[in-house]
């Protein structure tokens, strides 16, 4: 019996690197979201901390407090530049999550496809190795009676 021979195994075997690739960019996608979050988390906290810290002053002269809320404000406006960016992000995974979904079954198609193809080949292969072992018998039988 020849060996098994999967005649689409290229293209099962590039199938499964695009996969990985379209996994691997879903990967960035997904870490870039977790940046922007880390982002927009420390521009809160440097709010927080300069807010601390100029409530801790036992005076506060009107100019301090006139610089704290234009600095709440430029810090809005930095939530809001990330809070945009986090949003294009999302709709980015969105898209690439389908990417995904998409390589995975074209490369879980040509999967079952070869599984199908190499459990009929072992049958074969059962098949002719149940034929030659009956063979091998009879031809035993035969010179055996002579």
């Amino acid at each position: 019996m020849k060996r098994f021979d999967f005649p689409l195994e290229r293209v099962r075997r590039w199938r499964s690197e695009q996969l990985d690739l379209e996994e691997l960019k879903l990967q960035q996608i997904l870490g870039e979201r977790q940046s922007l979050a880390r982002s927009k988390q420390r521009v809160r906290d440097e709010l927080e901390h300069a807010q601390r810290e100029l409530l801790a002053h036992k005076s506060l002269e009107p100019g301090e407090l006139e610089s704290l809320d234009s600095f709440r404000q430029y810090i809005r406006g930095c939530v809001r530049n990330i809070e945009a960016r986090e949003q294009e992000c999302e709709a980015r995974i969105a898209a690439q999550r389908q990417r995904v979904i998409a390589a995975r079954q074209q490369f879980e198609l040509l999967d079952r496809l070869r599984q199908k193809a190499l459990a009929e080949w072992r049958a074969a292969a059962d098949r002719e190795q149940e034929t030659m072992a009956a063979e091998l018998f009879l031809a035993k039988t035969v010179r055996n009676v002579h």
